[in-house]
């Protein structure tokens, strides 16, 4: 039965909303940086054209229509966070001064944007790229090393991730690298002197 809330029609659009954000982005981007000029019907064409291209690509189309709905909660996020500190009593200027000035704000957006981009690319190309997912098993099967750890050869993406990240010796490293960082940043900053 047909609802007023039924977006299952939606997913026969899933190629066209790339297509315009693509095309709206590289307009964009031309228009600024005026690489071919300031006629903005050439900046349209030209748009129109690697938008259209982009539909050759199904990869591409996955990527975008994975990501996309992330930035937007990221974005989503932020705007309500900023709304949060201008409640609170900040002012506008204190808000921009705050995000214009403080480098931890920007490394912190760009590392959720990376982030974002790297588990996109981690959803569409996972199981297509790698040096260990040349035979595959067969689904459900999970070979075991002789450690008693997980394999990576298994076909489900996710469980050979959670095999990767949470095999001894990456951890280990992780927990190594994280001593060193906070060592670092303590001895540079001055609060550990030796």
């Amino acid at each position: 039965m047909a609802t007023f809330l039924d977006l299952g029609l939606l997913q026969y659009f899933n190629v066209i909303f790339p297509v315009i954000l693509i095309w709206a982005l590289l307009f964009a981007i031309l228009q600024k940086t005026k690489i071919l000029g300031e006629n903005m019907s050439l900046n349209a064409v030209v748009s129109m054209a690697g938008a259209l291209m982009a539909l050759l690509s199904p990869t591409i189309i996955q990527l975008i229509n994975f990501v996309v709905p992330w930035f937007v909660v990221a974005f989503i996020f932020l705007i309500l966070l900023l709304l949060l500190y201008r409640v609170l009593g900040a002012s506008e200027k204190d808000v921009t001064s705050m995000i214009m000035g403080d480098k931890t704000i920007k490394w912190g957006i760009l590392a959720v944007a990376v982030l974002i981009l790297a588990a996109g690319f981690g959803q569409v190309l996972g199981q297509s790229i790698g040096p260990y997912l040349g035979g595959e098993p067969v689904d459900g099967e999970v070979i075991v090393t002789e450690g008693g750890t997980p394999s990576v050869a298994t076909s489900d993406f996710q469980q050979n991730i959670m095999a990767i990240i949470f095999h001894p010796k990456v951890v280990g490293l992780v927990v190594l690298f994280g001593v060193a960082i906070f060592a670092v940043i303590l001895l540079s900053s001055g609060l550990l002197k030796w």
